[in-house]
């Protein structure tokens, strides 16, 4: 199996595995050494000391030359493990006691032995190695004395092999303790590695998931933070009226009240909501804070992909009208003329040919050629609407203006006109005919769903920075399978007419800079609603 297939918990518990033998290999090396070290000087200071207190036994036993006692000092010396042999010297060189029987009353040579024999002249300590009997020895000397008076020398040989052979002994005990330890450590540390690898990936799983999701193409998703903070509670906020109050990440939300200010959207305040005790805790390290800020620009993303989907969509019904105001343009134009011929040839022949059928069938022509012009008219103010014209404008002027063109209908068809106006409203940037028009073409579609008895009423008012001209009937309502399609060109609900009333009502707003709002129930009634700036904040 490649390196690169093994799971990220893997990875991190096979490299802790590895971390832990390395240091316990180079830990145990090191003890090893040291206590080799520290048993051979242990045993050196135990040889010096075995031969001082062999030299200070033998001191009386010399003196008044007792052979058995100094036979029998050396006797016991030979009972040490690692002891080659021992033996005691008068101050004349002659070998009076020793392991080796067969050596007792001989002499030290010069030659063989000149350096000890000096020291033995001088009385000093003496420590040297060679080879005794095809064998390593290491042969401590002490003076044997009494006061400043030298006596002799003791000698003790021990063996260099059996002395390393006991300390390998011991070192062996001390590996098998260590390897123990290790052994217990590596399963304690493999364990452990696992546990807080599994800990610390979790998160990374769940972001992996998520992003598995992403990739398939739902953006509707989300990693879940069970150690998210809520900022109310940890700060004992009470700001009620504060967006962040009741919700989760405070830091990616607009107008919150950080610090006794009101904080912008995310891309300017998340600066210093990384230093806020609520964001650290919420994230609580780095990984965590890796999956808040996928959650954050998958948020971002999908509000992205929106707005871009929506600006394509405007594009491409723009590109419609476009379109469609071409070709509208071009039927208005062609057909004006031959229109324009029949009305001629129309009220020629009324005027001049006399009969009832006659003059019914001419009127009957007369009309629905008025309808057609009017329709082309339609269609050339829908395809090259002409510039606005804006100036301050008494919107109450021009709500009075429009209502008295269609107020003498609504009297004969019986449908009452209700006007509720705001007489302290200030100015507004208009166009004072395009309004008109916007606002006649809202009373006409009222009074074609209206009947005799019903109430259609036009309200004014200011509410907050906006002016608010609301235009409510009584009539049978909208389908709600019809509200989304009502501001589409051509659209229309009724038999005659060419769908465009609304279109060019919501053009006019929009080209003020205003929006238009619909709200219906069936059986009650529609409501439109324009939604225009005030004129000191348009100024601004």
């Amino acid at each position: 199996m490649k390196p690169n297939s093994l799971s990220l918990a893997l990875k991190f518990s096979i490299a802790v595995t590895m971390l832990i033998i390395i240091s316990m290999l180079g830990v145990a090396t090191l003890i090893i050494n040291y206590q080799k070290e520290a048993l051979k000087q242990n045993t050196f200071e135990n040889n010096i000391a075995m031969t001082k207190n062999l030299a200070h036994d033998a001191a009386e036993p010399l003196l008044i030359f007792d052979p058995l006692r100094l036979n029998e000092l050396v006797a016991t010396l030979s009972e040490a493990n690692s002891s080659a042999y021992a033996m005691i010297i008068d101050r004349e060189g002659q070998i009076v006691a020793h392991t080796k029987r067969s050596l007792l009353g001989s002499r030290i040579t010069e030659n063989e032995n000149h350096e000890l024999i000096r020291h033995l002249s001088k009385g000093e300590n003496f420590v040297r190695e060679y080879i005794y009997e095809n064998e390593p020895v290491r042969e401590f000397s002490h003076p044997i004395s009494i006061g400043s008076e030298v006596l002799g020398l003791a000698t003790v040989a021990f063996s260099v092999s059996t002395i390393d052979m006991l300390i390998g002994e011991s070192l062996e005990k001390l590996k098998e303790y260590i390897y123990m330890i290790t052994a217990l450590m590596l399963l304690t540390g493999i364990a452990g590695a696992f546990i807080v690898s599994n800990y610390l990936t979790k998160p990374l799983k769940r972001l992996k998931d998520r992003m598995l999701d992403v990739q398939s193409g739902n953006l509707d998703v989300q990693v879940e933070n069970p150690g998210i903070v809520k900022c109310w509670e940890r700060l004992n906020c009470e700001k009620k009226d504060c967006p962040s109050f009741g919700r989760t990440r405070c830091w990616a939300i607009a107008g919150t009240f950080c610090r006794g200010e009101v904080q912008g959207v995310f891309a300017q305040k998340i600066g210093d909501c990384r230093n806020c005790v609520v964001y650290k805790e919420s994230c609580g390290d780095e990984i965590q804070e890796l999956v808040e800020v996928f959650n954050q620009m998958l948020k971002d993303l999908k509000f992205n992909l929106d707005q871009l989907e929506k600006v394509n969509s405007e594009k491409a019904h723009m590109e419609r009208l476009s379109a469609l105001g071409e070709m509208a343009s071009t039927v208005a134009h062609e057909t004006k003329n031959p229109l324009n011929a029949i009305k001629i040839a129309t009220t020629y022949l009324k005027n001049n040919f006399h009969g009832e059928i006659l003059s019914e069938f001419l009127t009957i022509i007369e009309e629905e050629v008025t309808r057609l012009n009017e329709i082309s008219y339609s269609f050339l103010s829908f395809s090259k609407p002409p510039p606005l014209n804006l100036k301050p404008c008494n919107i109450n002027a021009v709500i009075e203006t429009t209502v008295n063109l269609i107020r003498q209908e609504a009297t004969e068809r019986n449908i009452e006109i209700i006007v509720l106006k705001d007489e302290n409203l200030p100015l507004i940037p208009c166009d004072f005919s395009s309004i008109k028009q916007a606002v006649l073409n809202l009373l006409i579609n009222a009074m074609d769903v209206s009947q005799a008895g019903d109430t259609i009423s036009i309200t004014t008012e200011a509410v907050d920075s906006h002016l608010h001209i609301a235009i409510q009937d009584t009539g049978k309502g909208i389908k709600d399978e019809d509200i989304g399609n009502i501001f589409k060109p051509f659209y229309s609900t009724k038999t005659r007419g060419a769908g465009l009333g609304l279109s060019i009502v919501e053009r006019i707003v929009k080209e003020h800079g205003g929006e238009i709002r619909v709200d219906s129930v069936i059986g009650k009634g529609t409501k439109f609603t324009i939604k225009m700036m005030l004129y000191e904040h348009a100024k601004t």
